[in-house]
């Protein structure tokens, strides 16, 4: 694993920020580590980037502890945060200057192929630069040595549609050999690219596979009842947030393995139906998922 932790626990003060986080991202996936605001997500990235320190459990990048992370290991770690601060009275061009200077990998005809495709003037002081330009600027900065790990905390934030396009697209060209590990909310924008989910809430990993598995037992679910009924009590096992009105059941499956099982125990349950069974998309089952987590809290 590129990043794994154990039992991760993070506090401030009285509040629990991250509870028992284990995690595992593959060498060469797009892990995306998504969930709600306060979920723990830019936390868990801090701790990971040494940026914090973990109060019980251990984490490692790149197989060295975050505790031990180096100048030597950022060498092969790229990093941006939304929240990122740049130095805002040099340019551009001093920027990158900069830059340049501190990484032996780094690549300057990648750095100027950035550039054009972002098209970042050179001559532009930074605190001059909007949200979207500070993000491709951060962004360029981050790929232009080649890292072998890319960490990108809400990268996405708040970029108008053409922007995150321009992000997205430059991120999938040139890091097609680096392990990302994203954290977002633009769920619509990374599905097309991520290989693995991690969903957070209240500081606790709620899930963590593949991507594909994930959408393969996720469905959204139409029923029409033969009579009038009640929902079964207790609910089937992965039946999230059901509705009843009238003839009509609609519910989110999160454990489909097919049509026949699931009609089956449909008919089992009310009688003769006839069912429709959606797939769903990243942020439908993320949706789903925060509101049975938040009318369920326990579960």
């Amino acid at each position: 694993m590129i990043i794994e932790t154990r039992g991760v626990a993070k506090r401030f003060g009285r509040f629990e920020a991250i509870e028992n986080l284990s995690l595992g991202v593959p060498e060469g996936s797009v892990y995306a580590l998504i969930g709600p605001n306060g979920a723990g997500k830019t936390t868990t990235i801090r701790l990971l980037m040494n940026i914090l320190q973990p109060d019980q459990g251990d984490a490692s990048v790149l197989g060295t502890p975050s505790r031990e992370l180096s100048a030597r290991d950022f060498e092969r770690i790229g990093y941006v945060s939304e929240s990122q601060r740049l130095p805002e009275g040099l340019s551009l061009a001093h920027y990158f200057d900069y830059l340049r200077s501190l990484y032996p990998s780094w690549d300057a005809t990648l750095e100027k192929q950035l550039r054009e495709q972002f098209e970042l003037p050179p001559s532009r002081r930074i605190k001059h630069l909007s949200h979207g330009m500070r993000m491709k600027a951060l962004l360029v900065g981050a790929l232009a040595y080649r890292p072998k790990l890319l960490v990108l905390d809400e990268p996405l934030s708040g970029l108008d549609t053409l922007v995150r396009d321009e992000v997205v697209h430059g991120l999938l060209q040139q890091a097609a050999d680096t392990t990302i590990l994203i954290s977002s909310h633009e769920l619509a924008e990374i599905e097309s690219f991520t290989t693995h989910v991690a969903f957070m809430q209240n500081g606790r990993l709620l899930l963590q596979e593949g991507i594909e598995d994930l959408q393969a037992r996720f469905r959204e679910v139409h029923v029409t009842l033969s009579a009038i009924r009640d929902l079964p009590q207790p609910l089937p096992d992965g039946w999230l947030l059901p509705t009843i009105e009238g003839h009509r059941l609609r519910f989110f499956a999160s454990h489909y393995q097919g049509d026949s099982g699931l009609y089956q125990e449909l008919a089992g349950h009310f009688g003769a139906v006839t069912m429709e069974c959606e797939p769903m998309p990243l942020r439908a089952i993320a949706n789903s998922l925060m509101q049975h987590r938040k009318r369920n809290p326990g579960s």
